[in-house]
């Protein structure tokens, strides 16, 4: 029996509407928090260079100023023989030559001398003091200033600072994020009170740019930088090709500096360098894409994190609105995605937007979710279990356990075996006993027979007064029903032989039993009203086993069976051949019964004649 009544107690199925809230507000709490863990920040800093890549794949954005490096490589080494400290005369003639070009503005990414090498020949200071004051009148000029190992702007050689003048100079250092990759454009924390910027600022200044807010180099702007060697500029220089040098540089903005391949490198974000294909780059060409970025739309402004912290809020209670783990999920996976949509969309327009603190709000009350129904889920089935364990058969619990008891695989059109059985002479013997005797017999005799109906993969329909149905093919459909409920038939026979001895001992009369089996087609499922129903099989099998058992009496036979049955089992199993027997309210039906008492020849026949509706 399947009853809506089963227990008093309403199964734990939801969050109360109280808890629900509460369990929201906590998550909102803490996802305004996750925005400041350092374990989100990196999240944060991963998706901004991710998102600043696909940008770069997708919708590269052409830079409003030519910026140029003259890159001092290998090359440039083997044609510059002395130390970098004596290329007075080299770094001369390149800014002569540069000076002829016209560029629209000069960075030099190289350290000019501390001091004076004229103990080494007199005319080093001069000869670079010229080039330095034809260079600076020709175009603005700037030049890095490193810091030493306490933090201090090293010194320059006076007279070069004299001819460069005031402004000219600007730090080389960069703010380094925990990670070691380039992405802000600030001086390093502790330089501020060196009165230096950082060289692109200090260009952009000179070619006429206000001061931009601190925020991020933009790496969607311009495609991978390459380089002209030194050591080809000085040539054209020397060969005076004043064409190649206004080709290249006439009024661009160049850079000059190192591109060696173990010398002033940072971790970037993206690859900036076209000849090779590697994140940590040269500096030179991180002041280069800074230029682009302050000489473009300005850096990318970084959100407040009081707005990181609010969506990371909202993220949390949306994630944990879904009442179960799938929709959860997909829930959370469409708000990742339309984070990460917006993190791209502001990219694309100039403000960062920290998001990592959201996903991972959006996550974490997912998995809150899952857990909670799963929490949940697992308390329904417990209850479920208590309420019904002893009230339905375990495979129609099992199918209530997992909520398919209305499905395809709970009810429907079924080949059963229907069972009945009852106590022979129960009335009589109720009269000659107390209520109390005759309950405990009951349940003596009911625990044996479900014990092997169960065994057997039976269900049990009811128990109505000492009588029992149950049936074998449902709800789980059996492929040879039949021998199920043979089987169960013996086993029911030989417990009740180890009962009636447990009987005897006691000095109580022993009972009798007769069972019936008859194979058809029934319909299964639950019948009756919305508030008290049973999970049962509806058909004429369940009518004709229950006039067959009837008759086991008359007949002399403790298990009776109909053709279908007799003619599923054999010839495995035989039975004595009984004919056709009128039954109450039904045509005759030719019965069967066992143990067989007949001569072999009068067993059941192994012939099948065609039977309607049921499956041989």
């Amino acid at each position: 029996m399947f009853a809506s009544d089963a227990g008093r107690a309403e199964p734990p199925s939801a969050l109360s509407r109280r808890a629900a809230l509460m369990t929201a507000a906590v998550l909102a709490a803490l996802g305004m928090l996750l925005p400041l863990a350092p374990p989100v920040q990196a999240l944060d800093r991963w998706l901004s260079d991710r998102a600043q890549g696909v940008l770069r794949a997708v919708a590269l954005r052409a830079p409003a100023v030519d910026v140029v490096v003259i890159g001092i490589d290998e090359a440039t080494l083997r044609a510059f023989p002395e130390p970098l400290a004596l290329w007075h005369t080299r770094l001369a003639t390149l800014f002569g030559a540069l000076a002829q070009a016209a560029p629209r503005a000069v960075g030099l990414d190289i350290e000019l001398p501390q001091r004076s090498y004229a103990f080494i020949d007199p005319a080093l200071d001069r000869t670079l003091l010229r080039g330095l004051a034809q260079l600076a009148r020709t175009a603005p000029l700037v030049v890095v200033r490193g810091l030493d190992h306490e933090g201090r702007v090293k010194p320059m050689f006076a007279p070069y600072a004299s001819v460069l003048g005031e402004g000219a100079t600007a730090l080389a250092a960069w703010e380094i994020d925990p990670d070691g990759v380039v992405r802000r454009f600030e001086p390093r924390p502790g330089t501020a009170d060196t009165g230096l910027r950082p060289l692109a600022a200090e260009l952009a200044q000179r070619l006429g740019h206000l001061p931009s807010p601190r925020g991020l180099v933009d790496y969607t702007i311009g495609a991978p930088f390459e380089y002209v060697s030194a050591a080809i500029v000085h040539d054209w220089a020397v060969a005076g090709d004043a064409a190649r040098l206004r080709a290249a540089f006439a009024g661009k903005v160049v850079l000059i500096g190192s591109v060696l391949p173990f010398e002033d490198r940072h971790a970037a974000p993206v690859a900036l360098a076209g000849w090779e294909n590697v994140a940590t780059v040269p500096g030179v060409l991180l002041h280069a894409q800074a230029l682009r970025t302050l000489l473009g739309s300005g850096p990318i402004l970084i959100a407040a994190l009081p707005w990181a912290m609010l969506l990371a809020a909202l993220a949390a209670v949306a994630g944990f609105a879904a009442s179960r783990p799938l929709p959860a999920w997909a829930i959370a996976g469409a708000l990742c995605a339309l984070l990460l949509a917006l993190l791209i969309a502001g990219l694309q327009r100039g403000v960062f937007i920290a998001v990592g603190g959201a996903i991972a709000a959006v996550l974490v009350a997912a998995a809150v979710r899952t857990t909670v129904e799963a929490v949940l889920g697992l308390r329904q089935r417990l209850w479920l279990r208590r309420a019904f364990a002893g009230a339905v058969s375990p495979n129609v619990l099992a199918l209530i356990l997992r909520g398919e008891l209305d499905t395809a695989l709970g009810s429907g059109r079924r080949t059963l075996c229907v069972m009945f059985g009852d106590i022979r002479d129960f009335t009589p013997l109720t009269e000659q006993r107390s209520p109390e005797e005759v309950v405990d017999l009951l349940n003596r005799y009911f625990t044996r027979v479900t014990c092997a109906v169960h065994e057997h993969a039976g269900t049990i329909d009811n128990f109505r007064g000492d009588g029992i149905m149950c049936m074998f093919g449902a709800p789980q459909p059996l492929p040879d029903p039949s021998r199920h409920g043979f089987l169960a038939a013996q086993a029911i026979l030989a417990q009740i032989e180890v009962l009636n001895a447990e009987l005897r001992a006691e000095g109580r009369p022993p009972i009798a039993v007769g069972l019936s089996l008859a194979l058809g087609e029934a319909v299964v499922g639950r019948v009756g009203a919305l508030d008290r129903h049973e999970y049962t099989a509806i058909g004429d099998v369940a009518n004709v086993s229950a006039r067959l058992e009837s008759l086991t009496r008359a007949l002399g036979y403790p298990l009776l069976v109909n053709v279908h049955v007799a003619q599923a089992l054999a010839p495995t199993i035989t039975f004595d051949d009984l004919g056709e027997q009128v039954i109450k309210g039904h045509a005759p039906v030719h019965v069967f019964g066992w143990p067989p008492r007949a001569a072999p020849g009068n067993a059941a026949p192994q012939a099948r004649p065609a039977v309607t509706g049921v499956s041989p």
